[in-house]
């Protein structure tokens, strides 16, 4: 086997070309950080993967933010399809209860975001990414190449990269200043790295992806986004919607042993699935998987950091998993852009570890109750009987599930209320933390939360103010701002200073000065400025650790 010589320096090397590795890719190139990006696979999206759909509120605001929202709003799952939820034993079979949910034309943002939750499949959203990725031309994507081994110094990270690994036809050795593994579960670099993975081993499952033309003629039902199909059991499969169409995930939950596919009679689950034998479907691909919910003991170890799957998993009952990973690379693109351009301190990815591992175990938790709910057994031995005693229970279980997955249908407060409580590099003000709710969610400027959200006089929203460096919003322009600009200016930290009238955001923020991070986060917030201007600063970037810092007299 041929070795090629070490390649050209390259700022950040992304292990992992799915859609957590393409979005930090997109974020660092906007921020004009040159990156190369490996990807097992020989392309982008080639196969229907069985996987994430569902892009929520905060994850659309940080789309908005990388410049592919519109994009992502017309990739094609029609505006008019329901995400109404369906108990049955079977689509012909008895009906236990529907949790109505309206579609994308029926429904307004909430007044706490500019953005609507989306639904766009993994298979469409990646090369959405990708396009944008390569537009940017900041990045070397590198496809068929996998990731073997590397190694740390006090400057960087040289890699062994096998090149056309397949056919294992050379390697190649990559140096960077900094490394980060997007590259799943099964993550080669964790495993490299010796990182434990902690957790809890939920059950195995199988979802296979099936076209079915015009599935409600086969059921009296009407379009529906999900149907969960009920047995004395308890729910034993699912039925969801991927492109709005005629394609769906057909997965069957629950076995504490592997599943082996082709020991699986596919076809034998639909009938029973859709009640009835005229239907006629196409199995696409069958795909087993495990359910967990597992967290990397450690998401950086030197140079090296981890994000997505390889730092956490969770199980899909929520929609989490990709959003959860999405905001970690929100977190980290910004701290990779100011270690690279040499203002940001040492203290920077200690902080995203302190930052997102917290909200990965908060997230992984609430989806671990959903699924606890789906796979309750108790009270359902009657559910398929055709008799008083089977209807009364088919009733009490309906409500009973719609109650208890409420906080899967509606998580907006997942989305997102998540903090920064513990984080290093965000100034506390000693203002009480709101409740935690995985479906209510209360806008708040206290440090280590996201920044509100108002919509402004000119139709823009507070957000837009966000992304390119930090952002000091004034509220009263009688207060002096100008040590902390003097102080940015030194230190080479973007900083800008935006002046706002605007009262609905005075009374929101509650502060006259409020620090926004690059990631939209609040950072720090008072009626003036501290003391020592340049204590705060080098405080959020990173530079020393977080403390209260007295005001100026």
């Amino acid at each position: 086997m041929s070795t090629q010589p070490t390649a050209a320096d390259v700022p950040v090397l992304i292990v992992g070309g799915g859609p957590v590795g393409l979005a930090l890719a997109l974020d660092l190139a906007r921020r004009g950080v040159r990156s190369t990006l490996l990807e097992r696979d020989g392309g982008t999206a080639r196969e229907l993967l069985a996987k994430a759909g569902t892009l929520n509120e905060r994850t659309m605001e940080y789309c908005r933010r990388l410049g592919i929202a519109d994009a992502v709003a017309s990739s094609g799952f029609p505006d008019d399809h329901p995400r109404d939820t369906v108990y049955c034993t079977s689509l012909n079979g008895f009906v236990l209860g529907r949790d109505p949910m309206p579609s994308t034309q029926d429904r307004a943002p909430y007044p706490e975001s500019p953005e609507i939750l989306r639904k766009c499949p993994q298979f469409h959203f990646d090369p959405i990414l990708a396009k944008a990725v390569q537009e940017a031309g900041r990045t070397e994507i590198v496809y068929d190449a996998a990731w073997l081994a590397a190694t740390q110094d006090d400057d960087g990270v040289t890699s062994t990269v096998a090149v056309d690994g397949a056919r294992g036809e050379g390697q190649r050795r990559i140096r960077s200043r900094y490394l980060v593994a997007c590259d799943g579960a099964g993550s080669a670099v964790r495993r490299g790295l010796g990182i434990p993975f902690h957790g809890t081993q939920l059950d195995y499952s199988i979802s296979a992806m099936v076209e079915i033309d015009r599935l409600e003629q086969y059921h009296p039902h009407g379009r529906a986004e999900r149907f969960m199909f009920i047995g004395p059991e308890g729910t034993w499969a699912n039925l969801t919607s991927v492109d709005g169409r005629s394609l769906w995930r057909l997965t069957l939950v629950g076995s504490e042993e592997r599943l082996a596919p082709e020991h699986l009679d596919v076809d034998a689950i639909l009938r029973r699935a859709m009640g009835t034998d005229r239907a006629t479907w196409t199995v696409r691909r069958v795909m087993p998987w495990r359910r967990s919910q597992f967290t990397a003991e450690h998401y950086v170890q030197g140079r090296v950091a981890l994000a997505g799957d390889a730092a956490h998993t969770t199980s899909p009952t929520g929609g989490h998993g990709l959003n959860t990973g999405l905001g970690d690379v929100s977190d980290l693109a910004w701290m990779l852009a100011a270690l690279v351009s040499g203002w940001g301190g040492e203290g920077l990815l200690p902080a995203y570890e302190a930052e997102r591992r917290p909200v990965a175990i908060r997230n992984g938790t609430s989806s671990t109750k959903n699924y606890a709910a789906w796979v309750h057994a108790v009270g359902r031995e009657h559910v398929l009987e055709d008799t008083p005693e089977g209807e009364a229970q088919r009733q009490a279980v309906g409500a009973q599930m719609s109650a208890m997955l409420s906080q899967e249908w509606h998580s907006f407060g997942i989305a997102m209320g998540y903090r920064y409580d513990a984080s290093p590099i965000v100034v506390p003000d000693g203002t009480p933390a709101p409740d935690d709710e995985p479906s209510v969610y209360l806008q708040t400027a206290r440090p280590g939360s996201r920044a509100p959200h108002v919509r402004l006089a000119d139709g823009s929203s507070t957000l837009d103010l966000f992304g390119d460096g930090f952002t000091l919003l004034r509220f009263d322009g009688g207060i002096e701002a100008g040590p902390l600009a003097t102080a940015a200016g030194a230190a080479g930290v973007p900083l800008r200073l935006v002046d706002l009238a605007e009262p609905e955001a005075a009374a929101l923020y509650e502060r006259a000065l409020v620090l926004v991070r690059p990631d939209g986060m609040v950072a720090w917030r008072g009626d003036a400025l501290p003391e020592d201007a340049t204590d705060l600063l080098t405080t959020v970037i990173g530079r020393t650790t977080a403390r209260s810092l007295p005001p100026r007299p």
